[in-house]
């Protein structure tokens, strides 16, 4: 399951847990589609609760490429910069994967969220002029991660 928080917007919070279906997938590049059609700058604060999160459902890969292609332009021009937080135990493998290439924006894997939260708020935000409230950002995430899935 992947959930939003985007009451600190331009700072989108995204909390995955558990295995991803291909229409959960759908759902996140539909998330995104709206994100990047509103026009404005955002960064991205993707955090993986468990390795499970990190395994992409058969068949997303090439739906995953395909809308890379379409929507390139579109996450160049709006996206300011991506972090991911992962488990521990998952950092070595994921880090290894080039987000700042496959996205062509300013990205970095972490263990912990406040280093991507330190990372984005002084490599990303800071030289725009935003600043990033980071306990408010644990509490948006404590928030998500504290509402029961229906």
């Amino acid at each position: 399951m992947i959930r939003h928080e985007l009451g600190q917007w331009p700072l989108v919070i995204s909390i995955s847990s558990g295995l991803q279906t291909l229409e959960s997938m759908n759902a996140f590049t539909e998330d995104w589609n709206r994100w990047l059609d509103r026009g404005e700058p955002f960064a991205s604060l993707r955090v993986f609760a468990d390795a499970d999160a990190l395994v992409h459902p058969e068949g997303s890969a090439q739906r995953a490429k395909q809308w890379l292609q379409a929507r390139g332009e579109d996450i160049r021009r709006h996206m300011m910069g991506m972090a991911s937080v992962v488990p521990a135990a998952q950092y070595e493998k994921i880090s290894k994967m080039n987000v700042e290439k496959l996205f062509g924006v300013p990205a970095s894997t972490f263990v912990t969220t406040d280093d991507a939260l330190n990372w984005l708020g002084e490599s990303v935000l800071a030289p725009r002029g935003l600043r990033l409230d980071a306990a408010a950002v644990h509490a948006a995430i404590g928030a998500v991660r504290a509402t029961p899935v229906f």
